[in-house]
């Protein structure tokens, strides 16, 4: 047995010797996420959102049919704005789902208030995990209640006291940016991307060279060597990980609300998952053309469907199931829970256990692999 660990060990720590002498890998893997993040963090900033829905929770009584004519016509120009009235108790609910960005709140006595020259309040409740959004309804609700004030507080009536604005949040603050909702995504993509790249091409090399050949040929195990190499991938997925999270956090300031272990380990389950289905791949290739060549079968389709550049609950149901299948996607909805809505384990568990059943499952095809080399 304590044979078995030692050869177990040596096995590990050769990859480690490897990857120390290659100061072009060790950059790839430690220098350009930093690098990217960096050129992310100067140049994202103001774009927009191309739609946006907005709750609306209508006073009672006479007012209710106010009000919705009242925000009809004060969105009557706005492009992309979808309203939808719902009652007080369900806001929380909508904005947790992502069927609404915001929600403006009338008071129940909404209309009495205002005829009786009592200043009326309304409450904008926002989902702050989206910065962008949030910016933005509170720009279209500070232009609803421009107009009701024009109109006077009791649309269509007299002229009465001054509608007056409170916001509040669900999630985050008005301290978040358009960076700190992305930075999570970012994450996940990085760590996960560039761990797949090292362990292909990494890998392919020990086949292409001969190394892999001989090892075979040694006491070794099936189960020895499939942990040996993965125990020395996995330092450095584990370092990369680690700097990473430091990075984003400590140097770029991205803002955060949950606990920072908890996105390392889902950070950590992301990348074993890469390293295996790295060296899965490299079984298919035999050079490091084609490695590259199974980035945009492997790693593309889930930067486009994992939720990066469209909501993944806004694709159409053929691409949202295959987004489901996929574990960026479900690290991205982790990272951006714990870091944007401060969530904890006993909210993401059902993500990081897919992510643990995918690294598994990539352990098991990765040893196969191994086991066809041998044969």
């Amino acid at each position: 047995m304590f044979a078995s660990i030692r050869r177990t060990l040596a096995l590990a720590l050769r990859i480690v010797r490897q990857f120390v002498r290659d100061r072009r890998t060790l950059a790839l893997l430690f220098i350009a996420p930093l690098l990217i993040m960096t050129v992310l963090n100067f140049v994202l900033g103001s774009s927009d959102s191309t739609s946006l829905t907005l709750a609306v929770v209508p006073p009672q009584g006479l007012g209710h049919d106010l009000i919705q004519q009242g925000v009809s016509k004060a969105l009557a120009n706005a492009k992309g704005v979808q309203v939808i009235y719902i009652s007080a108790d369900q806001v929380d609910a909508k904005l947790t789902s992502g069927d609404a960005n915001a929600a403006l709140i009338f008071p129940p006595d909404f209309a009495t208030a205002a005829s009786v020259g009592e200043r009326p309040t309304v409450t904008l409740r926002l989902d702050g995990s989206n910065p962008p959004a949030a910016e933005q309804a509170k720009q279209l609700v500070t232009f609803i209640v421009a107009s009701f004030n024009q109109a006077g507080a009791n649309p269509g009536g007299p002229a009465a006291a001054p509608v007056a604005l409170q916001t509040t949040y669900l999630y985050g603050g008005p301290q978040y940016t358009q960076t700190d909702a992305l930075a999570p995504l970012f994450i996940g993509l990085f760590a996960f991307f560039f761990v797949f790249l090292l362990a292909s091409v990494a890998f392919l090399r020990e086949r292409s060279q001969g190394t892999l050949e001989r090892i075979l040929v040694s006491p070794l195990s099936r189960t020895e060597l499939t942990l040996g190499y993965v125990l020395g991938f996995m330092l450095f997925a584990t370092l990369q990980s680690l700097v990473i999270l430091g990075f984003v956090i400590y140097v770029l300031r991205v803002h955060y609300a949950g606990n920072l272990w908890l996105l390392f380990l889902v950070t950590l389950a992301l990348t074993i998952g890469g390293v295996n289905m790295g060296i899965f791949a490299s079984a298919f290739a035999r050079n490091e053309l084609q490695v590259i060549q199974f980035i945009p079968l492997l790693i593309v389709p889930q930067i486009l469907l994992g939720g990066l550049f469209f909501p993944v609950n806004t694709l159409p149901v053929v691409l949202k199931q295959l987004a489901y299948i996929m574990p960026l996607t479900w690290a991205n909805f982790a990272l951006k829970d714990v870091m944007l809505k401060g969530l904890g384990f006993s909210d993401i568990w059902p993500d990081l256990l897919f992510l643990v059943g995918f690294a598994i499952l990539m352990v098991i095809v990765s040893a196969f692999s191994l086991r066809q080399e041998r044969a």
